[in-house]
């Protein structure tokens, strides 16, 4: 785990799933954007100095982007996606380690000294899932599973959703309401760009609106 010496901006409460990687990642992006701008004002100029803090600043882009989808999106899709976000997050912090590792020798020794203690830092880093795992390998495997007839599927989806709900602590009616409506407005955002994704979407909606009355 990345050890940060800088105050750590709090993660948002609205981040619906994966927190403790949130959490992990808003202490890369502290920590990194702190030594981006001691960098800055050391004024490098030579072109791969700036040339790679143009990319640690598409790197923070990035890994901002993984926060506001985990406050944005659905918990039954983030579920689902988890072992996509870890990979995501797993490219982040190889950027930001390659990025680092090349400009440490293009700036003054004292932040070169403090460059070198977040790359050790970000070799220890690991994102891990914690109960989101398990609930996406039900929901995988509802997903995936082929039904010898309707009733077969209906007791399987009942099943899922319930055990979802519950991991996922979405038994109020507030917080179904709120499933839903991020679903409506991840399928409204995707439209029709992606089809698989929209198709998944709107499967798991039909599954709240199906299902909400046994949850």
């Amino acid at each position: 785990m990345l050890v940060n010496t800088t105050a750590t901006t709090p993660i948002s409460c609205e981040v619906k799933l994966h927190r403790s990687i949130c959490t992990e990642l808003q202490g890369l992006i502290d920590r990194i954007l702190h030594i981006i701008l001691s960098i800055e004002s050391a004024r490098p100029n030579c072109a791969l100095a700036i040339q790679t803090l143009c990319s640690l600043h598409f790197t923070l882009d990035k890994a901002k982007l993984v926060i506001k989808h985990c406050s944005e999106s659905s918990r039954l899709f983030l579920a689902i996606t988890s072992q996509k976000i870890v990979s995501r997050c797993e490219k982040i912090r190889v950027s930001f380690e390659l990025y680092l590792d090349q400009i440490r020798n293009t700036v003054p020794i004292p932040l070169a000294s403090e460059i070198c203690a977040i790359l050790e830092d970000l070799r220890d880093t690991k994102f891990s899932l914690e109960f989101e795992d398990e609930t996406r390998k039900v929901l995988v495997s509802l997903l995936e599973k082929e039904f010898p007839d309707s009733a077969s599927k209906e007791n399987a989806e009942l099943e899922a959703i319930q055990i979802a709900a519950l991991r996922l602590d979405m038994k109020s009616p507030i917080s179904l309401l709120e499933e839903k409506e991020n679903l409506k407005k991840q399928i409204e955002k995707v439209k029709n760009a992606n089809k698989k994704e929209k198709e998944l979407l709107e499967y798991l909606l039909y599954l709240l609106i199906k299902y909400e009355n046994f949850i």
